[in-house]
C-alpha cells in the first residue's frame, strides 16, 4: 500500500507540475506575443518602439549635417552641447511619453491591460526640432540667400505651377527646388570659388543682405529664452507643419519622400515646446547659464 500512496503522490504532483507548467508557457505566449500582451504593448510604440532609434539617427545626421552646412550652430562648444542633448532626446522622450500616458486614467488602465492607447500625444520628430530651431536666428544672419531661395520656392511651387499644364507641373516643381538650393549655395558660397563670378554681380542684393550682429543676437537670445523660447518655437513648428504638408508640395518627385504626416497642431505645439525646454535646461546644466527674458 505505501508503495501504491507513494506513486499516486508522485503521479498527482506530476499533474500539477505539467498544469502549471502549461499556465506558465501559456502566460508567456499571451504577454510576450507580437501581437498581444504587455510586452507587444511597450515594443508596438505605445511606450518605446525600436524604430524610434532607427529615426533619432538618420534624423539627427541629417539635422545636424543641415545645421553645420547653414551656419546654425557657431562654435563646436554649441555643436557639442546640441549633441550632447540629442543623444539624451530619446530616454527622455520615452521617459516623458510613458508619464503622460501613466497619468491619464483611461491610458493607464490600457496599458496595464497589455493595450496600447490609440492617442498620438507627443512626436519625436517635432521634440527633436527644438534642439535645433533655437540655432536657426545664427543661419539667418545672412537673409539674403535665405530670402532668394524662398523666392524661387514661392514662384515655382505654388505660383507657377497653377497656370501651367499638369503634366508639368511636377517638374516644375521640382526645377525650382533645385534653382532655389543652388541659388542659395551660390549666394552663400560662391565667393569662395575662384573661377565663378563673384555672386554679388549676379544676384545683386540677394547675395549681400545681411542682418546686423544686433539683431541676430536679439533674436537669438529670444529663441534661447526660457519666457519666449517654447511658445516661439512651437509656433514655428506649426506653421512647418503646415507648409511642409501642402499638397503643392506631396506631388513633387523625391521630395515627397522625404516629407512629414500632417500631425495634429496640438501634438506638433507641444512637443517642439517641450524640445525647447529640454534643450535649455541641458545648456543651463553644462553652460550654467539660462537666459530667462531677452
Amino acid at each position: 500500500m505505501s508503495d501504491v500512496g507513494t506513486s499516486n503522490r508522485i503521479t498527482r504532483f506530476v499533474d500539477v507540475g505539467r498544469r502549471l507548467y502549461r499556465s506558465f508557457a501559456g502566460l508567456l505566449s499571451q504577454e510576450f506575443s507580437f501581437s498581444s500582451g504587455h510586452f507587444a504593448a511597450i515594443l508596438h510604440g505605445c511606450l518605446f518602439a525600436p524604430s524610434l532609434f532607427t529615426f533619432w539617427f538618420v534624423n539627427g545626421v541629417l539635422d545636424f549635417s543641415t545645421a553645420v552646412a547653414i551656419g546654425a550652430v557657431a562654435t563646436p562648444a554649441g555643436l557639442q552641447v546640441r549633441l550632447f542633448a540629442y543623444v539624451l532626446l530619446v530616454p527622455v522622450f520615452l521617459l516623458a511619453r510613458v508619464i503622460l500616458h501613466l497619468a491619464h486614467p483611461v491610458h493607464r488602465a490600457q496599458v496595464l491591460s497589455g493595450a496600447c492607447p490609440n492617442t498620438q500625444l507627443m512626436s519625436l520628430d517635432w521634440v527633436s526640432l527644438g534642439i535645433l530651431a533655437t540655432g536657426l536666428p545664427l543661419a539667418i544672419q545672412n537673409f539674403g540667400p535665405w530670402f532668394g531661395m524662398n523666392a524661387v520656392f514661392l514662384v515655382g511651387v505654388f505660383i507657377v505651377p497653377r497656370v501651367v499644364s499638369p503634366r508639368f507641373r511636377p517638374g516644375v516643381k521640382l526645377l525650382a527646388i533645385v534653382v532655389g538650393v543652388v541659388v542659395f549655395l551660390y549666394a552663400t558660397y560662391g565667393s569662395a570659388v575662384s573661377f565663378l563670378p563673384a555672386p554679388s554681380s549676379v544676384l545683386g542684393p540677394v547675395a549681400t543682405a545681411a542682418l546686423t550682429d544686433g539683431t541676430t543676437d536679439r533674436v537669438f537670445r529670444l529663441a534661447n529664452s526660457v519666457a519666449f523660447g517654447p511658445p516661439l518655437i512651437a509656433a514655428f513648428a506649426v506653421a512647418m507643419n503646415h507648409v511642409l504638408t501642402r499638397p503643392e508640395l506631396r506631388d513633387v518627385p523625391l521630395v515627397r519622400r522625404t516629407l512629414p504626416h500632417r500631425d495634429p497642431d496640438r501634438v506638433v505645439a507641444a512637443s517642439a515646446a517641450f524640445g525647447t525646454a529640454f534643450y535649455l535646461l541641458v545648456v543651463a546644466a553644462v553652460t550654467r547659464q539660462i537666459i530667462v527674458f531677452p
